[in-house]
C-alpha cells in the first residue's frame, strides 16, 4: 500500500457537514448487517450528527484530488463525548473513510493525526469506543499500539437510550496511553 500523506487532513468547514454526514452514512452502511435495526438506525443517526458534537469536537477530513474522502472527530477532552472517560484524555470518535477510498490508507492516517494531536496537546493517553464486528477498525487501532480497555465497555442500549430487552450490543474500549516525554513524531 502507498504511503499516504497527512498533507490531506484539515478542519472541516461548517458548510461541509452535510457532505460529510452523506460520507458517514455511506460508510455505516456496510455495518447495517451486523445489527439489528433498532440498533443500526440510531447508531448511524448518532453518527451522522457532526453538528451536534460541532462545539465539543474538533472534526477533521481527508481530502484526496478534490475529494473528501475520510473524517474523524477528535476531542481534545474525551469527557465531552459522553462515553464515560475520565478527565486528561483525549478522544476519537467517528472514524469514517468512503467505501470507494477505503484501503489506501485513509483511515490510518486520520488515526495518526488524532494520535499526533493527543500528544501535541498533553493528554494522558486518545481513548475511543469500537464494535468487534468492526475487525478492519480494531486491526487498525491494535496495529497503532490501541490496548483494550474492558473496564470502560459499554452497551449500545446506555448510550443510544433504547431497551435493552429488544437485544443489545457491546460496544468496546480502546486507549492509547503516552509516556512522558514522548514526542508528537514518535
Amino acid at each position: 500500500m502507498p504511503v499516504i500523506s497527512k498533507q490531506g487532513i484539515r478542519l472541516a468547514r461548517h458548510e461541509e457537514l452535510d457532505e460529510i454526514s452523506a460520507l458517514v452514512s455511506d460508510a455505516f452502511t456496510s455495518f447495517q448487517h451486523a445489527l439489528p435495526r433498532h440498533i443500526f438506525e440510531p447508531y448511524a443517526n448518532d453518527a451522522c450528527d457532526l453538528a451536534g458534537r460541532w462545539e465539543d469536537a474538533s472534526l477533521a477530513v481527508f481530502e484526496h484530488q478534490g475529494r473528501l474522502v475520510g473524517t474523524v472527530s477528535y476531542y481534545a477532552e474525551a469527557v465531552h463525548e459522553g462515553m464515560g472517560w475520565p478527565p486528561g484524555l483525549a478522544g476519537l470518535r467517528t472514524l469514517a473513510v468512503a467505501p470507494s477510498a477505503q484501503g489506501h490508507g485513509y483511515g490510518r492516517a486520520l488515526c495518526e493525526w488524532c494520535v499526533m494531536r493527543a500528544r501535541q496537546q498533553g493528554a494522558g493517553a486518545l481513548a475511543l469506543h469500537t464494535a468487534s464486528f468492526m475487525t478492519s477498525a480494531c486491526m487498525l487501532y491494535e496495529n497503532l499500539g490501541f490496548q483494550r480497555r474492558p473496564a470502560y465497555d459499554l452497551f449500545a442500549s446506555d448510550i443510544l437510550g433504547f431497551d435493552p430487552a429488544l437485544g443489545d450490543q457491546k460496544v468496546i474500549a480502546y486507549l492509547l496511553p503516552f509516556q512522558h516525554g514522548d514526542s508528537p513524531d514518535r
